[in-house]
């Protein structure tokens, strides 16, 4: 156990309290809370590297808290009517692809790290949750729309980069090389 894991491990307990957050309508607290898990989300892969301190735990369960609070604020938002279903749908369902698809590749010993369209995808996605929690009241209709369905077209961007780098990794037959 390391600071990073130790901060993986705060974000993951703040995925409840992000959830509690919108069954109350605190969308500022959660706005918050939701911030503080994306700064430790920074904070500790910085730490993991620039200190070498980068685990196998890490590596599980980073993306599972990134992914956890991710999603649990998207479907709180579509709750709320703040965030249209049919967008949290394509995400989720972006998210289980690449999930079925990294898990496939890992059983044949392949992992596939995170690329820059993944974590553009991730910022993207922060920067329209955060407007929307702290603006949407405020905002005007153009805007609103651009908040809500900028993750989706960036999810499905990252979803096809990957998907294309999948192929390719079968293609060439990578995948045996595990087998």
């Amino acid at each position: 156990m390391n600071i990073p894991n130790l901060l993986t491990l705060l974000r993951i307990c703040m995925i409840p309290l992000a959830g509690y957050m919108f069954y109350l309508k605190a969308f500022s607290a959660a706005a918050v809370v939701f911030f503080a898990a994306c700064f430790t989300d920074v904070l500790d892969g910085y730490i993991a590297r620039k200190f070498n301190r980068i685990t196998d735990v890490g590596k599980l369960l980073d993306p599972l808290a990134d992914k956890g609070m991710q999603l649990t604020v998207l479907i709180s938002l579509a709750f709320c009517e703040r965030m249209p279903w049919v967008a949290v749908a394509v995400i989720l369902a972006k998210e289980f692809l690449m999930f079925l698809g990294g898990l496939f590749l890992y059983r044949k010993k392949i992992v596939v790290a995170a690329n820059w369209y993944g974590k553009m995808a991730t910022v993207v996605t922060s920067l329209s949750v955060m407007s929307i929690l702290l603006f949407y009241d405020k905002m005007a209709a153009f805007p609103r729309f651009l908040a809500q369905w900028a993750p989706v077209c960036v999810a499905i961007c990252a979803f096809s980069l990957y998907f294309l780098a999948f192929l390719k990794t079968v293609k060439e037959g990578k995948w045996y090389e595990g087998a």
